[in-house]
Order: structure tokens, then C-alpha cells, then sequence
């Protein structure tokens, strides 16, 4: 079941045109999509059912970063620079105590919850030059830096089973892993994997039930596979230049939606990537996993 016919082809969910599309998110319980423009400074909700996409939050003040399940009511948005909640009812936002001091020139970027209930977040140089950014663990209130070092983070994605993390050092090239303890804390840190330079820069990550690793390649128009084990697999084409995340959803959670970007300058077009921005999906013949809510609470 690791070939290309594990999947049908790739979809067109909302035409949307986003300029950084990012943070694909499966509500279970409503039945649809949450995403992020982040540099639109919109959240986006689209409906399975209707076909409809729309957005119900916007006008932040500052760039998006990330979004992840919280409470039955509400979702943790995270700004570049800050955190807030967001009610699943009617879009509305309150800034939050934000549990880290952000270094310096550094912004947040990506980030997900692991099986334990744990936030990881990742920073990047906010000029994208230099090796500033970190990566966080928040578990119930109590901040752990993991690693750092990075010039832009992005990812994490988790085993099914909570016994490693995955992590894009992206403008490095790199896939790396670490290996959990039984409460999901890091004990080691080893390199996952290397992307060639012709496939782009690694981006946003999610796995599957049976633990494969799912990566989107900003300037790579691809989705590329990996084992558990760390052997490639076969790597699923998007007809998007930059695809910036995937998350599992939808129907027997066998949905993978998948987030794009605009051209950005300087990159070159091509007559067969044409849905950039949009707002993408396909399916698979393995079920994804439901992502975890978050176990911590912040006051305003």
C-alpha cells in the first residue's frame, strides 16, 4: 500500500487564492476545515458538505502562524507574536498570555499538539538569514526548549503511537526526528532525512495510522513519503508550486487536505502548477489520525 495507487488524484477544494495558505485542521465534531492565510491575516472554514469555503476571522494585526484544537468551543490561534483563542462559533478572538518571551528579531511559525496534549511550536528568523529560531515543547503550562538553531522551522508531526517527533529544519534541508519518552518528552535527536535540492524545502508534516510521514515541499510541488524506518517512498505531485502543509480528515479520516501558497518572486511559473493558493485534497487508501486537542490552558 506504499505506491501511487494508494491515492486518487489530487482535488481542487476552494479556489481561493490565498497567499500563504498553512495550518489544514479537521474538526471531528463539526465536520470541517479550519485554515490559515498567514500572511492574508484570515482564518478560513470550509464545509465538506457545501462546498463553501468563507472566512470567519480576520484583520489581525500581525501575520498568522499556526492553529491548533483546543477546547470544544475553541481553537489556539497563534500570531506571529502572540496567542489567542478563537471561538469555533462565531470566529471571534481574545489575546491570550503568551508562555514564551520570543528571542529578539524572531518570529513563532508552525506548530502542532502531540499525543500527550503538548504543544510544540517552532520560531524563525523573522529576516529568514540567520539560525535563530527555536523549537518549544509547552506541556501543561511548564515551556521546554527542544533544539535550536533553526533559520525557519516548520512541522512537527508525531508517531501514532507518541514514540518520536518529526521536524523540518527547513532552509537546511532537513528532516529530523526525535525519539519520546513515555510522558512525550524528547531523550534524543537524530537527522530523519536530507531533501535534494531540486525538491524544494521542506514544509508542514502530518503522518498517518500506519506511521508514514507525509511532508509538503514549498518550491517542490510534491508531497514527499517516508516510512517509520526512514525509507522514501514514492512521492505524491501537487499542482502547486510551494505546498505548505497537509492534515488528515473528513470521512473515515481517509481526507488529506492540503494548504498552497502564491508564486512568490523570483520563482519561476510552469504551465502544469496552476492551483497555487488553493485550498487542496486527496484521498487515501490509509486512515489518518485525528488531531489531538491541546491539555493547556492560558487566562487572558
Amino acid at each position: 500500500m506504499s505506491g501511487a495507487s494508494t491515492f486518487g488524484p489530487v482535488e481542487r477544494l476552494a479556489p481561493v487564492g490565498a497567499r500563504l495558505g498553512e495550518a489544514p485542521l479537521w474538526l471531528p465534531d463539526r465536520k470541517v476545515w479550519l485554515w490559515l492565510d498567514l500572511y492574508g491575516r484570515s482564518v478560513h472554514r470550509f464545509d465538506p458538505a457545501t462546498g463553501s469555503d468563507r472566512i470567519i476571522a480576520s484583520g489581525f494585526s500581525e501575520d498568522l502562524a499556526c492553529l491548533v484544537r483546543w477546547t470544544e468551543a475553541e481553537a489556539l490561534l497563534v500570531s506571529v507574536r502572540g496567542f489567542h483563542s478563537l471561538s469555533l462559533d462565531d470566529g471571534q478572538t481574545r489575546r491570550l498570555n503568551c508562555p514564551i518571551e520570543l528571542p529578539e528579531g524572531t518570529i513563532f511559525n508552525d506548530g502542532k499538539v502531540d499525543r500527550h496534549g503538548a504543544l510544540w511550536l517552532g520560531s524563525s528568523d523573522a529576516a529568514e538569514a540567520a539560525p535563530l529560531g527555536r523549537l518549544w515543547r509547552i506541556a501543561k503550562g511548564r515551556v521546554t526548549e527542544v533544539a535550536a538553531g533553526f533559520t525557519v522551522s516548520n512541522g512537527p508531526a508525531f508517531a501514532p503511537d507518541g514514540s518520536a517527533a518529526y521536524f523540518a529544519d527547513t532552509f537546511a534541508r532537513r528532516l529530523l526526528r526525535f525519539a519520546l519518552d513515555g510522558s512525550g518528552n524528547p531523550v534524543s535527536q537524530s537527522v530523519f532525512a536530507t531533501i535534494p535540492d531540486e525538491d524544494g524545502y521542506p514544509d508542514g508534516m502530518t503522518t498517518d495510522s500506519a506511521g508514514t510521514l507525509y511532508v509538503g515541499h514549498w518550491d517542490g510541488a510534491r508531497i514527499s513519503r517516508w516510512s517509520p524506518d526512514g525509507t522514501p517512498l514514492p512521492p505524491i505531485p501537487v499542482p502547486a508550486r510551494n505546498v505548505t502543509s497537509l492534515a488528515f480528515g473528513g470521512d473515515a479520516m481517509r481526507t488529506a487536505a492540503i494548504t498552497t501558497a502564491a508564486l512568490f518572486p523570483g520563482q519561476a511559473n510552469d504551465p502544469g502548477l496552476v492551483w497555487h493558493g488553493d485550498l487542496l485534497a486527496i484521498r487515501s487508501a490509509v486512515a489518518g489520525l485525528v488531531e489531538p486537542q491541546l491539555m493547556t490552558d492560558w487566562s487572558p
